[in-house]
């Protein structure tokens, strides 16, 4: 199994389109988390009749909201990007043709399968982690230009917003990885997941605000739950002039209930499906 772990890890780290994936996410949240805001403030800061808003941006983009504004990135935008990680870390291996050659050699199938998954889980973790350092980063500078003390909320804030993020990230790509080994297709993945993920699941619960019964439905999706999380965490819901994606919630065990039963069931159907079926 530790070799099965090591050989994904290898392939996963070398290939290109992966770290195009994570660079191209840290970049839109720097711009649009961090980048977008302040310049609406330096806008605004000019009109004494809009202070009061350049204010507010203003201190969004402090080091001191920096798990706030993090965590709010994650349930819509974040989500999309990592379930087109999750597709391509399982699915250009149907691509190549490669599984049909390691399939052949020592490691058995459901130990190819998870080493995979466990790669994929040690990359969404990086894409937390390193999200949250280049926020951190920018957001001390922008403090620093603007005469503000750059403090940064507590180790365990943090702590707490990086885990949501990767259970966040680790959820999505989950779904990418299972859609992948059933369609053994990357676009076929991606496209049903983006599909899932920003349409129906949105659809489902902009349709719960007014039909009380799919509300029990929506807290069961991915996307929802995700947002959820994200408030739970302090992140203004986007009816509050949030992020979007970004629900109000006042109890984070429900959304991180789901999000792990997600990672559990995806993973599983995907190792188990693996080792079911015939290759080809």
């Amino acid at each position: 199994m530790i070799a099965s772990v090591r050989a994904a890890w290898f392939a996963d780290r070398k290939r290109p389109a992966v770290w195009t994936v994570t660079l191209t996410w840290t970049a839109l949240a720097l711009v649009f988390g961090i980048g977008v805001p302040y310049l609406v403030h330096l806008t605004l800061a000019g009109d004494p009749e809009q202070a009061d808003a350049a204010a507010s941006l203003l201190d969004g983009v402090l080091p001191g909201q920096l798990v706030t504004t993090g965590i709010g990135l994650f349930p819509l935008f974040g989500g999309a990007i990592v379930v087109i990680l999750g597709a391509l870390v399982v699915g250009n291996e149907y691509r190549w043709g490669t599984l049909n050659l390691i399939f052949t050699q020592r490691p058995r199938r459901w130990q190819v399968t998870a080493g995979h998954a466990v790669a994929l889980c040690v990359l969404t973790l990086l894409l937390a982690v390193l999200t949250f350092a280049a926020l951190a980063a920018v957001t001390t500078v922008i403090a620093l230009v603007e005469g503000r003390a750059p403090s940064l909320p507590s180790p365990g804030r943090l702590a707490a917003a990086v885990a949501a993020a990767w259970l966040i990230c680790t959820a999505h790509a989950a779904l990418g990885f299972l859609l992948a080994i059933a369609f053994r297709s990357t676009a076929t993945a991606i496209a049903v997941g983006l599909v899932w993920t920003l349409v129906l699941e949105n659809a489902v619960s902009g349709l719960a605000l007014v039909l009380s019964p799919l509300t029990a439905v929506r807290n069961l999706l991915l996307a929802p739950s995700s947002g959820a999380l994200a408030g739970a965490l302090g992140a203004r819901s986007q009816f509050d002039g949030g992020t979007p994606g970004v629900l109000e919630s006042g109890n984070a065990a429900l959304p991180v209930a789901v999000l792990l039963g997600y990672v559990l069931v995806t993973f599983g159907l995907g190792i188990w499906l693996t080792a079911r079926r015939d290759v080809g």
